[in-house]
Parts: C-alpha cells; structure tokens; sequence
C-alpha cells in the first residue's frame, strides 16, 4: 500500500520507528510486504499494528480510506468501496441497491483524488451516464451474461460518438442493445483460455509470493477440466488431456440446472465493477473496449471458478463459499497495477471482438 508524502513526514517527525515498515526512494513511499503472507508487515492477527497503536491519524491514505474508493466527476465526490474486502463483498452482492447514490459528509478525503470528468460534459450529465450504466444492472429480468454483453455493445457505440453527445446517445444504446447484439461466435477452447489467462496474470506477478486462497481456486479449475498448469521462466504454459472437453461439457451441463441461483449476486458483482471504476469514465484499461472487456472477461473468469466449485459439491454451494471464491478473485485482479499484460492476453485470445466477448460470457 502506498504511503503519502504527508503521513510519511508524520513518522519521520513523530513516529521514527515506523519508518522500519516503508520503502522509501525519497518520492515514493510503500509500505514493506511480509514475503511470506503477502500482507503489510503491520499486519498481524487480523488487525493493522499502526492503526492498533497509533489510531487512524497514522494511517496512510491507502490504509485509511481502504476498502473505500473516492474520486470525482468535477464537483461531485463519489464513494464506493471494493469487493477485494470481504465484509463489503458481503454487503454488496447480498443486499440490493447497495450501489445506490445517497448524500454524506466525510471530515477526511485523500491527499490526491483523480478527476475523472471530460471537459466536453458538465459534473451533472456525466454522472447521469454514470448512473445509466448502474441502472441497467438493476433489471432482474436480464441475466448477468446479457446485461454485460448489453453494455459491451453500447461501450462499442458510444466510442464513435463525441464525448459531448455521450448522456443522450447512452441513454438511446442502452435502450436498444438487446436489438443489436451480434451472434455469440462460439470456441470451445474458452473455458480453458480462461483459466490459462488467469495462470498466466498470477505468474507473471510476483510468482514467489505465495497465495494459497487464489492458488487453490486455480488448482481446482485445473483439475476439474484435467488440465496442468506449469510456470516457467517464459511465462506459463497449461497443456489439456483427451478428458479435458468432457469434463467441461459435465460442469456446464450441471451449472445450467443451478445457474439462475447466482444470478443476483452475479448482477451485483456487475454493479460494484461498474461503481468502482465509475464507469465509463475511469476503470482498468485505456479506452471503452478495454475497460468493457475486462470488466466482462473478469465475470467470466469468477462464473468460471463458481461452475467449478458448484460442481464440486452435492449439495447447493453455501453463500458464504461463493463469496470467499469472488472475493479471493476480487483481492488479486483489483490490484493489478497495469492492464498491459491482460489486455495483451485476451486481445490475443479474441475476448475484445463483440462476438467472441458475447459467447465467453455465455449469454447464448
């Protein structure tokens, strides 16, 4: 977590011995990673040391405003919160209207708060469109597959629309997405690019770190599709078995019987991605198509780990396992701190064609 320049001079004048816990290069301050747990060196038996002993003051504001997420549309400050914490992944994704806007006073803001507004809209109009997209995953009568194949196909439109035009011509997209849906182009190979894609995100990031949650995830979808997982110094390679294509079409067949029960949470999941990166002014990726397509290849990739898991099991998967399998996920590719590598990933797998991304989601 990073370490602002403020509270950095705070220990050097204050709390010298705090000063052990942060990499410094004289501009950058980070606090230090137990090599072993992956977690801050103040962490220590579920709570934070420095929060312990010197109260918030101490904190940070990566510390202090985690799991929170704060930035701006011109004068309008909006605060929502991530799902890599596991009490807001269980706020969020079991309650409805969780990402509903509501007014408040907060006594402390981030030191640097990004200003996501483009010059051609007012504060007021980008947040309409803002919201336009929340709305949408609201309908109950959509399947999450559809609403994110829907908005995918607007992000499309909207990129060849001038920015000043963008609350009207939202509002018309998303009215009529359904209608311009392309046919899913189907591969059956995707199930197994997913889970390669995601192998190959977690070995090229710090690979030694040891993660035992997401490994175990991984490990499970290997086995389940009888597939091998091998990391090498080139980059990682999985390598399938003539049972592989079986296996999948068993997990998909008994995902279709139990599918409708994780829709609501699967809806909500959609909603928090889109709040979080106050969508579609800012998320992970440079442009719409990027920042669409993660989102979606990031649905895919958590309905993935779910099909495995409930297949796993002869009775329904409890709520709590499906929270801690999307939350486990959440903490690992919401911190990646550069979409370089997984655009590379699923550009070459052809995720960011319409067709393709519409049947990765399986919204056929």
């Amino acid at each position: 977590m990073q370490l602002d320049e403020k509270i950095y001079q705070k220990y050097v004048e204050h709390a010298p011995e705090l000063l052990d816990a942060v990499v410094s290069d004289g501009t950058t301050h980070i606090m230090k990673r137990d090599d072993v747990t992956d977690y801050c060196v103040k962490f220590s038996n579920g709570l934070c040391g420095i929060h312990q002993d010197k109260g918030t003051d101490f904190l940070g504001d990566a510390c202090n405003f985690f799991p929170r997420i704060t930035s701006t549309l011109g004068e309008h400050i909006i605060m929502t919160a991530a799902l890599s914490c596991p009490e807001i992944a269980r706020l969020a994704l079991t309650e409805d209207n969780s990402f509903s806007h509501q007014g408040s006073e907060i006594l402390r803001l981030p030191s640097s708060l990004k200003n996501y507004l483009p010059p051609e809209l007012s504060a007021d109009a980008a947040l309409q469109i803002h919201q336009q997209f929340l709305q949408i995953t609201q309908r109950k009568e959509l399947s999450s597959a559809n609403i994110m194949a829907q908005i995918f196909s607007v992000t499309q439109s909207l990129e060849h629309i001038e920015i000043a035009n963008w609350a009207e011509a939202s509002a018309f997209y998303l009215k009529n997405a359904a209608a311009r849906l392309p046919t899913p182009e189907i591969v059956p190979d995707d199930p197994f690019n997913l889970l390669h894609a995601l192998a190959g995100l977690v070995g090229a990031t710090k690979p030694a770190i040891k993660r035992p949650k997401l490994d175990g995830i991984i490990a499970d979808i290997a086995t389940a599709l009888d597939a091998s997982i091998i990391h090498q110094a080139s980059g990682t390679a999985m390598t399938t078995s003539d049972n592989s294509y079986r296996n999948w079409l068993k997990i998909e067949q008994a995902w279709q019987k139990n599918e409708a029960d994780f829709e609501p949470i699967l809806r909500r999941w959609i909603t928090a991605q889109l709040a979080a990166a106050l969508f579609p002014f800012g998320g992970f990726g440079e442009s719409l198509t990027e920042r669409a397509s993660i989102i979606a290849i990031r649905l895919s990739t958590v309905k993935l780990a779910l099909m495995v898991a409930s297949n796993q099991k002869t009775t329904p998967l409890a709520e709590e396992e499906t929270l801690n399998i999307i939350q486990t996920l959440a903490r690992f590719l919401d911190h990646l701190a550069d979409p370089s590598l997984s655009i590379k990933i699923y550009r070459e797998a052809g995720w960011l064609r319409e067709p393709r991304l519409r049947a990765l989601l399986r919204d056929f």
